[in-house]
């Protein structure tokens, strides 16, 4: 076989400028990958923001809903003008999330309409963009349209409600309302609300499948770009170990080579032995770890770990490998700044000796964003206390865990008494700060580990796990609502606000979870009609 010939030097140099050209097209295709990530997380976020807003509108609509026909029963019984004045308001809520509802199901719908009716029904000004794009870009979507259809299907019995009410109303207004007939009407009334309630809780179920159902899908979706992320990190960091082990190859140790090759590379990288000494670290990595090289070779690597013993697991695993790719790991810098990285490394020889060359790629940015997707699912942004649908994982758990240890545990319904008041006299600004401060009251009384969770609007929910008797849960209500008392300090006037409670009791009162949370329900309006600012019990009719 004839040997090789050499090359001719015009034609090797070119090779060089060719290569770096090819790893800025990848550091560049790296860069568009991070950037479209970040957006992506942007944009999830802003969906999830709009799910837990329709969350949210539903606990209003629902609360609307009660509050019309609790109006309107006591119409019936006191004929005081202000008990159907408050019929009429509540019935605004409904009509008007009807109005957005009825807009957005239109060819071309005017959004300033829909905008208008979700302000009547009493959401929040900043979530109505948000809420009315979700309707519009996913009604398609099996969860949330059923949701819609629920929404539809209550319109019936709205029409029903609103009949009754004029025929209450003309009956009271011409003096021809007796006692058989008011008590008639009541009747109706009641069973006007059977039918609506388990349609509130369908459609409060279906939304909150819709939720989980998207969160699942965003975090699947930045799970496949951290994948492509990791993909490129790891074609990068093979391409510079191959050509790491072609410059030795060929220059026979040239660590001088190696040292300019990793100087170029957009990711922090370093060259260590298998004891942690650090031989060598290029500018990333020292701007990285906030340190320079002199410092840095007195140090183990193992110091630049927030948990030491990591680094021994990452050892172990290597052990009969030439290479290990994409360990997760949370690392520090000098000066105790902690941030996520994915650490691959691979075996080569350097100044003589068997060394590790490791590349460090920085996640800190993707791992914020799946703790916000995470945090902004779970959490009511407002308070930040759980939201609904984590109350009801929560609660879900403590009735599996009462069920086995057969325990006691009970529910307090927590309703702010005429917090409508404060947002129509002081506006809504001054409406959420007063929920931050009841919020944070209601979390002085608890202990650490009790439940404290926002359902939307005004109310909120309590948990009291494994007591011993049905007086702890009503001393914790009324400790509550001496929290409650001193006044609040809103858009520079002292408010006082007083709040109404509900308890129910597993197992005496109820043993699911739905019938649970509507015995609490009732027994706050039982404590509304006792005169508000009162703990009371389930009892039933």
């Amino acid at each position: 076989m004839a040997p090789p010939q050499p090359q001719d030097p015009a034609q090797q140099q070119p090779q060089p400028r060719r290569r770096g050209q090819r790893l800025i097209l990848i550091a560049w295709l790296f860069m568009a990958l991070v950037g479209g990530t970040l957006g992506f997380a942007y944009y999830s976020m802003g969906v999830l923001s709009a799910a837990r807003a329709f969350v949210g509108g539903e606990g209003l609509w629902s609360k609307a809903q009660k509050e019309a026909i609790y109006a309107l029963s006591r119409y019936a019984s006191t004929r005081d003008i202000h008990d159907y004045e408050a019929y009429t308001t509540a019935l605004a809520v409904i009509l008007g999330d009807r109005q957005t509802r009825l807009e957005l199901d239109k060819a071309q719908p005017d959004t300033e309409v829909a905008r208008q009716g979700l302000l009547q029904g009493r959401n929040h000004p900043d979530d109505l963009d948000g809420m009315v794009s979700l309707f519009r870009n996913f009604r398609n979507v099996p969860e949330i349209s059923k949701a819609i259809s629920l929404w539809a299907t209550a319109d019936m019995d709205i029409d029903h409600l609103r009949q009754v009410g004029t025929r209450l109303h003309t009956a009271v207004q011409n003096n021809m309302l007796d006692e058989a007939t008011a008590k008639n009407i009541q009747e109706e009334l009641h069973q006007i609300n059977l039918t609506l309630a388990p349609l509130a809780d369908a459609f409060s179920y279906s939304l909150g499948e819709a939720s989980r159902r998207a969160k699942s899908v965003l975090l699947w979706t930045m799970f496949i770009a951290a994948t492509l992320l990791a993909a490129a990190a790891l074609v990068f960091s093979r391409r510079l170990v191959s050509d790491s082990e072609r410059l030795q190859a060929m220059l026979q140790d040239g660590e001088e080579q190696v040292q300019k090759l990793l100087k170029a590379a957009p990711f922090p990288m370093t060259i260590t032995l298998a004891n942690g000494t650090v031989l060598y670290a290029n500018e990333r990595a020292l701007a990285q770890f906030k340190t320079s090289m002199q410092d840095l070779q007195h140090a183990k690597s193992k110091d630049f770990y927030v948990r030491p013993q990591e680094r021994e697991q990452w050892l172990q695993r290597f052990k009969g490998q030439d290479s290990l790719q994409d360990w997760e790991v949370e690392m520090k810098d000098a000066q105790g700044g902690t941030f996520w990285a994915l650490v691959s490394s691979q075996r080569i020889h350097y100044q003589g000796r068997d060394c590790l060359l490791n590349g460090l790629n920085d996640i800190e940015l993707r791992k914020r964003a799946e703790d916000a997707l995470h945090h902004r699912a779970y959490h009511d942004e407002l308070t930040g206390l759980p939201n609904r649908a984590m109350c009801m994982d929560a609660l879900r758990r403590i009735l599996s865990k009462s069920e086995r240890k057969s325990a006691m545990f009970s529910i307090l319904f927590i309703d702010l008494d005429h917090f409508k008041d404060i947002n129509d006299n002081l506006g809504h600004e001054a409406g959420d700060h007063l929920l931050q401060q009841v919020a944070q009251r209601i979390q002085a009384c608890m202990r650490s580990g009790d439940l404290v969770a926002r359902l939307g609007g005004d109310e909120f929910i309590v948990a009291i796990e494994e007591h011993h008797d049905v007086v702890e849960p009503h001393r914790i209500g009324s400790k509550i609502l001496h929290t409650l008392e001193p006044a609040y300090l809103l858009c520079g006037q002292r408010v006082h606000v007083t709040a109404s409670i509900g308890i129910s009791t597993y197992p005496q009162d109820g043993t699911d979870l739905q019938q649970l949370l509507t015995h609490a329900d009732n027994a706050m309006y039982q404590s509304k009609s006792g005169g508000r600012n009162h703990v009371s019990s389930f009892t039933p009719l």
